[in-house]
């Protein structure tokens, strides 16, 4: 009598095959996620950086007076004169910037309006020396594997009368 069906080291072999199998392409898509992660917490962060830097950099190009010192200091209060005349009128106009970390929020106030430039901001720090001014800014993108990164940068700010 003939039997059908597979002997115990068939089954055996097969199991240990589909195991192996089913290891790799789980790990596969773990390591799928955990890069998409990192490079979308890496995303979050640059991108929080670069809009920061863009309204900073702003400011201290026009800014003509600042409350910094040679310390590093978390918090910036600038100040300048707008010269730009129309052809109407020769008005000159008073402005007024200040940046303050509130836990992860940098926040801008310019001109008695508060606005938030960075969500996701660590640390930030104004050094000035003469008339140019260093920040350095870190910020750490959200996730299951957060990434910093960190820019450093000089402005020259103007002088405070025009020659």
């Amino acid at each position: 009598m003939k039997q059908k069906g597979f002997t115990l080291v068939e089954v055996l072999v097969v199991l240990a095959i589909t195991g192996v199998i089913l290891t790799g392409a789980v790990l596969s898509i773990y390591s799928v996620f955990l890069g998409t992660d990192r490079n979308n917490s890496q995303i979050v962060a640059l991108t929080d950086i670069d809009r920061a830097v863009l309204v900073i950099k702003k400011d201290l190009m026009m800014a003509q007076e600042t409350n910094l010192s040679s310390t590093p200091q978390s918090s910036a209060n600038l100040t300048w004169i707008d010269y730009t005349t129309s052809f109407e009128s020769s008005n000159q106009s008073n402005h007024s910037s200040s940046y303050i970390l509130s836990g992860t929020e940098l926040r801008r106030t310019y001109d008695g309006t508060l606005s938030i430039i960075g969500r996701n901001i660590t640390s930030l720090d104004f050094t000035q020396s003469g008339r140019v001014v260093t920040v350095v800014i870190t910020a750490t993108g959200p996730g299951v594997r957060q990434r910093s990164e960190t820019l450093t940068f000089s402005s020259l700010i103007r002088a405070e009368e025009i020659e």
